[in-house]
């Protein structure tokens, strides 16, 4: 029983030294953390806008990818430069939801994740400050409708005329 127990703990205990490389600082992949800064905090969604996003810590020559994060969205590849910088405009899609949101570049190959929040503000929307052009004419939809029902119950007025004149007895 008792070497029951201690295979039981050896293997609990190799499972548990397998599972801790998945912790928290490796969701991204193996690699490195870099450094992002977008040229803007905010930006507005009414028709999207396109802050400049600057990375450091990528390997030379390295593809970056950058995705917008909530819902992850693709916002294209950039490339390093020999010091394993970069700087490129990201068009944040119009119609992005108001709030918090996310910028990822992640090196296709070190791995080298970097992130830096945004925050999208809603739309603002301005009412005109007059009505548009000036009314001209008259309103006659009342008239109209005056109308109809007069023409309804002539109508009536000779239907009803004719069924009594069908019912006189004529001599």
């Amino acid at each position: 029983m008792r070497r029951k127990i201690s295979r039981l703990a050896v293997v609990a205990a190799a499972l548990v030294a397998i599972s801790l490389p998945a912790s928290a600082a490796f969701a991204y992949g193996p690699g490195t953390t870099g450094t992002l800064a977008l040229s803007t905090s905010t930006c507005s969604n009414a028709a999207g806008c396109s802050p400049t996003a600057s990375g450091t810590g990528f390997q030379p020559g390295e593809p970056i990818d950058l995705s917008l994060h909530s819902t992850p969205v693709d916002l294209g590849t950039t490339t390093a430069d020999s010091s394993g910088d970069f700087s490129t405009v990201v068009n944040i899609p119009a119609g992005t939801s108001a709030g918090t949101h996310s910028i990822v570049a992640t090196g296709e190959t070190s791995g080298t994740v970097a992130t830096t929040t945004f925050t999208v503000t809603a739309a603002t929307t301005s009412t005109p400050s007059s009505t548009g052009l000036p009314i001209t004419g008259a309103d006659i939809a009342a008239l109209v409708g005056v109308g109809a029902v007069a023409v309804a119950l002539g109508g009536l007025l000779v239907l009803t005329s004719r069924r009594r004149r069908s019912r006189v007895p004529t001599s």
